[in-house]
């Protein structure tokens, strides 16, 4: 008994020691937490910058703190008033020590360290952290409770407590997982498809991340939402133009337009608009090929991702216009019964083959009628860049007129010649049946006109003088070839007289 008693006693002593030490600071406690916030006060007046929520609330309860110390000290004849004005006084300069520590570590040390950007998870942790080392110290040195004893008597409620939040805290776990994610910081754009949401962060918290939207709406996302959701991550303006995410527009246009030139016009509306950058450099893709349209992809960025709308707008309006001056429309799914001809995808083609084909030495023998009958024979050939029109060694019987774009030659994989408009290739496979002698592949968007063997052979049952011109030409052709060897193109080497070939040309043609 009286060794407990001796324990109990001198426990007792130790507590009213560290009371007492405490008591004893207090008023200078007060004092530094008063001159402190007054400073920072006038200072940041001065400054223009906005005055921390911690300062105005510290200074209060310090000057509340003075005036209980006062009642404190002048309530000698009433101990129980004296020792409850004591320990509410003591609580306040608690609470004034921790306000003080918090601006310390988080205004001041982490501002500097982070310049001024302190995630609001961070603050929060800090906080915590400080009231509830203030709450324990309060506990131990102000209500003398032992700890644990607290805890041992508490762990089925604090059980029960965790159990009834355990969304909060899965938010709030959650929330260390977004903050130390590089790609989710503040400034970051980012959108969730599953929600429709496209926004800023702003801040990031123990549980939620608020988003800023391009309305400016503050949308508060839970952070269980954030890590359990597709999220898409569109950059920040801290990152060079390269390192962020392009936006895409998807456009649909009529079959009839050409891709090449679909693409071309749609490149053309990207370059000229002022919010869509030169670099990275935008492009046009074809997507994909639907029922009444086929889809383009519109690949660009922008300097600042909050343009977003902005410049989705200003590009479909602009398109709109651009493909209307162009003369065609945008298609949209519908029936309808077509009691007139389609729309043309390559208008005027048949004059183009027709001046093409009177401005051919081969063909000038031809009446009006004969040429307008070869004109109607001939086939409209469209070729994309990097496409092939004909192939070195394969077989061949017809010739082909470039009418626009321009034609490569190469030989044996060397490009040795390019063919423009009104220019004409594959006449030796047309007039003797050799194998083509060259590859021949669009270097732009091209069109040809293919007049094939049958229609050459039903001009000769007409025309007389048209196979004299013919064996004429191929004897040109040869001598023009030895001259230039490096730009063959369906050649020879052998050297033949006129009289040879035309025997050659009536034995292909079946008019020996």
């Amino acid at each position: 008994m009286a060794t407990t008693a001796a324990q109990q006693l001198n426990q007792g002593m130790l507590s009213l020691v560290d009371l007492n030490f405490f008591l004893v600071n207090k008023l200078v406690v007060l004092l530094v937490v008063i001159l402190f916030f007054t400073t920072v006060t006038v200072v940041r007046r001065v400054q223009g910058k906005p005055l921390s929520p911690l300062a105005p609330t510290a200074l209060k309860l310090s000057l509340l703190g003075l005036v209980l110390l006062y009642f404190e000290a002048t309530l000698t004849g009433y101990p129980n008033y004296r020792q409850i004005l004591a320990r509410i006084q003591s609580v306040i300069v608690l609470i004034c020590l921790a306000k003080l520590v918090i601006y310390i570590l988080v205004d001041m040390i982490l501002c500097l360290r982070r310049h001024g950007d302190v995630p609001m998870l961070l603050r929060d942790a800090i906080r915590l952290a400080v009231y509830l080392a203030a709450g324990i110290a309060s506990l131990r040195l102000v209500f003398q409770v032992d700890l644990s004893a607290v805890i041992t008597t508490t762990t089925v409620l604090t059980a029960a407590i965790a159990f009834a939040m355990q969304t909060t805290l899965s938010n709030a776990f959650y929330g260390f997982t977004v903050q130390i994610d590089p790609l989710m910081t503040r400034g970051s754009w980012i959108s969730i498809p599953e929600k429709n949401l496209f926004g800023e962060i702003v801040n990031v918290g123990f549980r939620y991340i608020t988003l800023r939207t391009l309305d400016n709406n503050q949308v508060l996302v839970p952070n269980t939402v954030v890590v359990q959701s597709v999220v898409t991550t569109h950059g920040s303006l801290k990152e060079a133009a390269q390192e962020r995410a392009a936006l895409t527009l998807s456009i649909g246009l009529p079959y009839e337009l050409p891709p090449e030139q679909a693409k071309e016009l749609l490149l053309q509306v990207l370059q000229q608009e002022a919010l869509v950058l030169d670099e990275p450099a935008p492009a046009v893709r074809l997507q994909s090929m639907n029922d009444s349209s086929m889809v383009y992809l519109l690949k660009f960025w922008l300097a600042d991702p909050a343009q977003r709308n902005q410049a989705l707008s200003e590009l479909q309006t602009k398109a709109w216009y651009a493909v209307h001056r162009a003369g065609w429309s945008f298609p949209f799914p519908h029936r309808q019964l077509v009691s007139g001809a389609l729309k043309e995808s390559f208008p005027n083609q048949r004059d183009e083959i027709l001046a093409g084909i009177r401005q051919s030495h081969l063909f000038d023998v031809l009446t009006a009628d004969e040429v307008a009958r070869l004109v109607e024979a001939a086939r409209m050939q469209p070729f994309s860049p990097g496409e092939t029109a004909v192939r070195q060694g394969d077989a061949g019987s017809s010739l082909f007129f470039v009418l626009r774009g321009e034609m490569a030659v190469e030989v044996d994989g060397k490009e040795v010649a390019r063919l423009g408009q009104g220019r004409m290739f594959g006449e030796m496979s047309l007039l003797t049946g050799e194998p083509r002698r060259a590859t021949v592949r669009a270097h732009s968007e091209a069109i040809l006109a293919e007049l094939s063997k049958p229609a050459i052979a039903d001009l000769m049952d007409s025309n007389d003088k048209l196979m004299e011109r013919l064996g004429e030409a191929l004897s040109r052709h040869t001598a023009s070839n030895r001259q230039l060897q490096e730009r063959q193109l369906d050649s020879v080497v052998d050297e033949r007289s006129p009289v040879d070939y035309l025997k050659r040309l009536r034995d292909f043609f079946g008019k020996g």
